[in-house]
């Protein structure tokens, strides 16, 4: 698994010097950008056709570089977040009870991560390996013993058990992320956690 964790990080942290760098290269490309544009309209006035025509092509094509500039430049997460698929994820350094946990999470403007694919499950799990801690995970059966539900309210539907979980052993409502799988263990124990929000869309920038 450590070996395939680079397949499922991006490199997405953006310190404060990349992101004066980023900053400044969409301002340049912008500039440029407009001193093109104004350069052809000028040259338009008295175009021909054709000639009109090969200058908009040119636009375009250099409208479509700059877009794919500004995309890599972009910033999908905030400083310290990994990107992964639409989404921004912050493991933590400190460790917290499931429910301080979710609270710490919400102050940031996330939630406990919410599992919805395989892939996902292998993000994490790449990064649980790496770390070798046990995480919590925003899984819980607190509102109704033995109905699984996300911190968002929707029901368990996918899921990644590890074999004989959940078994409730004395009274176990929170999921932590384990090894190869979950686990539902006391929600007062204090473990690392992660946060999840989503990623900007940079095509809106």
């Amino acid at each position: 698994m450590t070996e395939n964790a680079g397949m499922f990080r991006t490199k997405s942290r953006c310190s404060g010097i990349l992101s004066w760098v980023c900053l400044i290269s969409v301002l340049l490309f912008v500039s440029l950008g407009l001193l093109l544009l104004q350069s052809i309209i000028l040259v338009q006035v008295e175009a021909p056709q054709k000639q009109i025509q090969g200058d908009q092509k040119v636009i375009n094509q250099w409208l479509a570089r700059m877009n794919v500039t500004m995309e890599t430049l972009c910033c999908h997460c905030p400083q310290d977040w990994e990107f992964f698929q639409g989404s921004c994820y912050l493991f933590s350094k400190s460790q917290s009870n499931w429910k301080t946990s979710e609270s710490a999470c919400q102050s940031m403007n996330s939630h406990l991560v919410i599992v919805n694919s395989a892939s996902e499950e292998k993000f994490l799990q790449a990064w649980e390996v790496r770390h070798g801690q046990r995480t919590w995970i925003g899984l819980s059966d607190l509102q109704n013993e033995g109905s699984w539900q996300w911190v968002d309210g929707t029901p368990l539907e996918l899921s990644f058990w590890k074999p004989g979980e959940p078994n409730n052993d004395g009274n176990e409502d929170c999921v932590e992320l384990w090894n190869d799988g979950w686990n539902d263990d006391k929600c007062g124990k204090e473990k690392i956690w992660i946060c999840e929000r989503p990623a900007v869309s940079c095509s809106n920038l």
